[in-house]
């Protein structure tokens, strides 16, 4: 009897570490009230993190500065928050200073509700201005704004400005853009450590990357979230000479029905970059900087 219950507790190991090791790394999805391992308590190490985290044809990345501090961009589709909100607590992060959305599309924000709602701490949430007749009203975005209502978050638009965030800075860029395109209302966010710097654009087009240009901001970036999934439509020439990148990652689904990253893109990125990584082909990825250089490891 008790030779067998061993086996079967054993069993019940083995299947619970592959379980949490395949929702880790992007394979699978398990619910938030799924058995995980109790993580220790975040420590800061002197190091800043970044991660890329794996949400099929979403937007999701995480910063962990050198002293713990944390930011999280865009939370991809609501049916990927368990995914965020587990990949989030597995750090041992019970806080978010910052939560940035981009701009309003679904695969951006979708998941935002679920994840102010948990028991995670939000901090300052930033969303940009967008032209009140093209403000979507869907469940999805009204969503969002009650649960931030109900959970009493400091809510304010996006500006530009520059924030300390550990021992680095978080530059937020905007424009002033009026047009229909709802992409082009992303705020744009550079994030600086020491000599390294990472910086995601949302979903910008061509001719907002112009604007950006224009205005003169700093956009050079050792690591560089290709806009728009890698579409034709960002990433313009004159957009990454800017930037010089090393390395691109692209946040994409795989076999995704808009054909992301498309061919154009993908080329311009090479006559820049010497690495490109895409969450389709590398799961999540993360990123380590000690301020001088930068390492990374994916899950793929």
């Amino acid at each position: 009897m008790i030779k067998n219950l061993l086996t079967v507790l054993i069993v019940f190991a083995v299947a619970l570490t592959v379980l949490n090791y395949l929702n880790d790394s992007g394979r699978i999805t398990l619910p938030e009230w799924f058995p995980t391992f109790k993580p220790e308590f975040y420590e800061p190490d002197g190091l800043s993190y970044v991660h890329f985290i794996d949400v099929g044809q979403g937007d999701c990345s995480l910063i962990i500065a050198d002293n713990g501090e944390t930011i999280l961009i865009d939370s991809g589709e609501a049916e990927y928050s368990p995914r965020v909100i587990r990949y989030i607590k597995n750090l041992g992060i019970t806080r978010l200073d910052y939560v940035l959305a981009t701009h309003p599309h679904s695969d951006h924000i979708g998941g935002m509700a679920r994840i102010i709602s948990s028991d995670i701490e939000i901090g300052r949430f930033i969303m940009p201005m967008v032209r009140e007749d093209i403000i979507p009203v869907t469940s999805i975005y009204e969503d969002m704004l009650i649960a931030l209502s109900d959970k009493g978050c400091e809510v304010t638009s996006a500006k530009t400005e520059t924030v300390e965030f550990g021992g680095g800075t978080l530059d937020f860029y905007t424009v002033d853009y009026t047009g229909d395109n709802l992409n082009n209302y992303s705020t744009v966010l550079k994030y600086t450590f020491g000599e390294n710097a990472f910086l995601f654009s949302g979903d910008c087009e061509a001719d907002a990357e112009l604007m950006y240009i224009n205005e003169g901001f700093d956009l050079s970036a050792d690591v560089y979230k290709a806009g728009h999934h890698g579409s034709s439509t960002s990433s313009s020439g004159e957009w990454l000479n800017k930037i010089d990148p090393t390395v691109c990652v692209i946040e994409c689904g795989a076999g995704n029905s808009y054909g992301h990253p498309h061919a154009e893109a993908l080329s311009r990125m090479r006559d820049h970059a010497d690495i490109i990584l895409r969450t389709d082909i590398d799961g999540n990825i993360v990123f380590t900087s000690d301020g001088r250089s930068v390492t990374y490891e994916t899950s793929g």
